[in-house]
C-alpha cells in the first residue's frame, strides 16, 4: 500500500462512529456518519465557533461536550477521548467530571490571556498550565483546539499525543520520516511526507490517529 493512496482514502472515505449515551447518561443508540474526516472535524469544531462566549466555550471544552445533529435530532455527547468507561481490566478511564472542572476553573481564571492570544501555540501553552493530573497530553490538545476554533486560530503544526504519535512511530519504524521525530511533542509539516501535505495540521493529527491500521500496511520506504 502507498502512503498517496492512505491519504486520498482519508479525504473521501466516510467517516462515523456509534454512541451508546448522551452527555448527560441518557440511552441515545446513534450512529453518527459524516461525508468525511474533514466533514467531521468542521461539524466538531464547528460547534465551539457558534458559542456566544469564551466561558461557555471553556466550560463546553474542557468536559469534551459538543453538539451533533443525526436525522434532524440534535444530541449533545462527550468526546470519545474523554468519555468515562470501564475497561477490561475493570479499570475506570476517560477524564472525570471532577478532573475536567478542576481544568475548566484553571482556565476562566486564565480567561483574559486566552482572549489575548494570537497563536495556537499560546492557547496550548495556556490549557497546558491549567492542567491537573488526569488530564492528559490528549486532553489538553484537544482542548486547546476546541478554544482555538472559537477563537479563529489554527495550528501550524502536527502536535503529537496517543494515537498521533502512535502513526508517527509506525512512519519512523518504515522509513518515512527521519528517527526520533516521533518523540517530538510537535512535528513541523515540512518534516512529515510530502503526500501528507495537502492536509491541514489538524487534519494531519487526525489522519495520523485513525489511519494507524493503514499505516502499518505501507511498504517500507526505499531510499537511494
Amino acid at each position: 500500500m502507498r502512503l498517496e493512496q492512505i491519504v486520498k482514502e482519508y479525504q473521501t472515505e466516510e467517516y462515523k462512529f456509534f454512541k451508546y449515551k448522551d452527555r448527560e447518561g441518557n440511552e441515545i443508540k446513534t450512529h453518527f456518519i459524516f461525508e468525511t474526516h474533514k466533514d467531521y472535524l468542521d461539524k466538531y469544531l464547528g460547534f465551539y465557533k457558534e458559542l456566544d462566549d469564551l466561558t461557555e466555550v471553556i466550560v463546553m471544552a474542557s468536559d469534551g461536550i459538543f453538539k451533533l445533529t443525526n436525522q434532524g435530532v440534535q444530541h449533545f455527547i462527550k468526546h470519545n477521548h474523554q468519555e468515562e468507561f470501564i475497561g477490561r481490566d475493570g479499570k475506570k478511564r476517560g477524564i472525570s467530571a471532577e478532573i475536567s472542572k478542576e481544568v475548566r476553573n484553571n482556565l476562566i481564571k486564565r480567561i483574559q490571556d486566552l482572549v489575548s492570544s494570537n497563536s495556537f501555540d499560546q492557547i496550548f501553552e495556556i490549557v497546558s498550565s491549567c492542567k491537573v493530573k488526569g488530564f492528559g497530553e490528549l486532553s489538553i490538545y484537544d482542548t486547546s483546539l476546541r478554544i482555538s476554533s472559537f477563537l479563529n486560530l489554527e495550528p501550524d503544526k502536527v502536535y503529537l499525543h496517543a494515537g498521533a504519535r502512535k502513526g508517527i512511530e509506525i512512519l519512523e519504524k518504515k522509513g518515512y520520516v527521519r528517527p526520533g521525530i516521533s518523540q517530538q511533542k510537535w512535528v513541523e509539516m515540512s518534516d512529515l511526507p510530502e503526500e501528507t501535505h495537502v492536509l491541514s495540521p489538524k487534519e494531519a493529527e487526525h489522519f495520523y490517529c485513525s489511519k494507524k491500521e493503514e499505516l502499518e500496511l505501507l511498504n517500507p520506504k526505499i531510499t537511494i
